[in-house]
């Protein structure tokens, strides 16, 4: 009979995880979204722990963080579409400015005219390029707001109910046998751990290289001449910092073409270097993993790889399911050949 039991639950189980995948491929569209909703929901809830103890009254602590996180994006969304046509605008005037450097420069250096012809040619497919996804963007709106309402309503139920998904997930796997209760509530703390080291690597991360970056932009303004807004574009370089390998790129090297073309080449160039190695190198093959091997209690490799190749290979989603996956995958090996291993043959 208790045989039979076990065979039930287990089939259970399986039907489960069946449905769970079905599930998974329903909403994958959605998956950043919804991923970006469990973090978010995650960190409000540290966030609310701490700001109740001076409130000192849970629902008014509550509706203070979700209105806070609704106000912000619906203030970011306003303000792209206010200041569309002026970010249009804004855009063909740095296009143009651009052109007219570059053949003052072709002029100085008495460059041949096809090549003037091939870069004036390059500008203008940059431009047109820029600003025809800068409109898919606007005539995506609809999407975004889709994917922005499935957010936000996830953000809020997960922040809300959180701890009773978790009890109630919890009491079913105690229903299960004693081993296999042990492999799943290991994943489910390891995954709790991962989640919540991941996080504050990328923020950690994040912190050093925006402290990095303005030091190394005041200096090159020392030797040169100052950089305006050095603490705003340390800023932007560490929000950037929280998506790897390509983020912090579309910030510093616009700065660097910027004074490369505009009359001040060597604090150009020294900014695209500093950069590429401050910026983008040093920070995902030294910094990053070692950060993360110190959250996470890894090996370094696995950080390494997990937040490399889970970008490259899933996008956004990738830079919370890569380490996990990495991670949880190693974790579920070695527990089960441990289980496997003590049972008496």
């Amino acid at each position: 009979m208790a045989d039979q039991d076990t065979r039930f639950k287990r089939e259970t189980l399986l039907v489960a995880f069946l449905l769970v995948l079905g599930s998974i491929a329903i909403l994958y569209p959605f998956l950043d979204a919804l991923i970006l909703a469990a973090a978010t929901a995650y960190i409000l809830r540290g966030l609310h722990r701490r700001l109740d103890t001076k409130i000192k009254n849970s629902n008014l602590t509550s509706l203070t963080i979700i209105s806070s996180v609704v106000g912000i994006i619906t203030l970011a969304v306003f303000l792209f579409i206010n200041n569309f046509q002026d970010i249009i605008t804004a855009l063909n005037v740095i296009a143009f400015d651009l052109q007219q450097n570059i053949d003052n420069l072709i002029t100085l250096f008495n460059l041949p005219e096809n090549f003037s012809a091939q870069i004036s040619s390059t500008i203008t497919s940059l431009s047109i390029t820029l600003e025809n996804y800068l409109h898919s963007t606007l005539a995506s709106i609809p999407v975004v707001m889709i994917h922005l309402a499935i957010y936000l309503v996830t953000t809020i139920y997960l922040f809300k109910d959180g701890g009773k998904i978790r009890g109630k997930l919890f009491k079913v796997i105690e229903s299960l046998p004693k081993d296999e209760q042990k492999i799943i509530r290991t994943l489910i703390n390891s995954t709790d751990s991962i989640f919540r080291g991941v996080f504050l690597t990328q923020l950690l991360v994040a912190g050093i290289i925006g402290l990095m970056t303005a030091i190394g932009l005041y200096i090159i303004g020392f030797f040169t001449t100052p950089i305006p807004f050095t603490l705003f574009w340390a800023t932007v370089i560490a929000i950037a910092a929280l998506l790897p390998i390509i983020a912090g790129f579309m910030v510093y090297a616009p700065l660097g073409g910027y004074y490369l073309l505009f009359g001040e080449p060597i604090k150009g160039s020294l900014i695209l270097v500093f950069g590429t190695l401050v910026v983008n190198i040093l920070p995902e093959i030294f910094l990053r993993p070692y950060v993360g091997a110190r959250q996470l209690n890894e090996h370094p490799l696995i950080v390494f790889i997990g937040f490399i190749a889970g970008p490259l290979t899933l996008g956004l989603k990738g830079i919370v399911l890569g380490p996990i996956m990495l991670i949880l995958c190693k974790e579920f090996i070695l527990n089960y050949s441990e289980l496997v291993s003590s049972k008496p043959r």
